[in-house]
């Protein structure tokens, strides 16, 4: 399913999807136009315990999702203010994980609501929803650097598959 969707540009340095942080996830996201995908082989130096995945990188992987469902889906890549996350059992290093955000709800490009999901073998292993608001001012101008010559290909992606194409 995945092969068929479209690669979605990575950050330099985000911990969740930066291609240039040595410490982080590295998630490479394609979408369908729907949903965020992403498939995540969490490591043993991403573990709270040997046995177990940190919930906190685990909690960081669903906040990502959700952000780049806002991004692409909403329009407006946003910052999550609130957060309910629920793990559902341990995720251990080495597992294949798939991850889908959602965008649930667009309030006007003011108020984002999302969700997203990672899945073990078709079970789900944690989910989480979350409130987020738009990044605005300087904040976006330094988003844009973020992704450096790859901006206008985030924008391309938002035109398609953004908030416009439901009008």
């Amino acid at each position: 399913m995945m092969d068929s969707m479209e690669w979605l540009p990575q950050t330099k340095a985000c911990f969740g999807c930066g291609h240039g942080n040595p410490a982080g996830v590295a998630l490479r996201m394609k979408t369908d136009g729907i949903a965020i995908h992403a498939e995540w082989v969490p490591e043993v130096r991403h573990a709270g315990f040997s046995h177990a995945v940190h919930g906190g990188v685990i909690t960081t992987v669903l906040d990502e999702m959700m952000a780049w469902a806002c991004g692409i889906l909403g329009g407006h890549f946003a910052y999550s203010v609130d957060m309910q996350i629920r793990f559902r059992r341990v995720l251990t290093p080495g597992q294949k994980v798939h991850c889908v955000g959602r965008l649930d709800e667009n309030r006007r490009g003011k108020l984002f609501l999302a969700s997203a999901e990672l899945k073990v073998e078709g079970d789900c292993v944690a989910s989480g929803s979350a409130k987020f608001f738009p990044i605005k001012g300087d904040a976006r101008a330094m988003l844009q650097s973020e992704f450096g010559d790859q901006w206008e290909t985030v924008n391309e992606a938002m035109e398609r598959y953004g908030p416009s194409r439901h009008s």
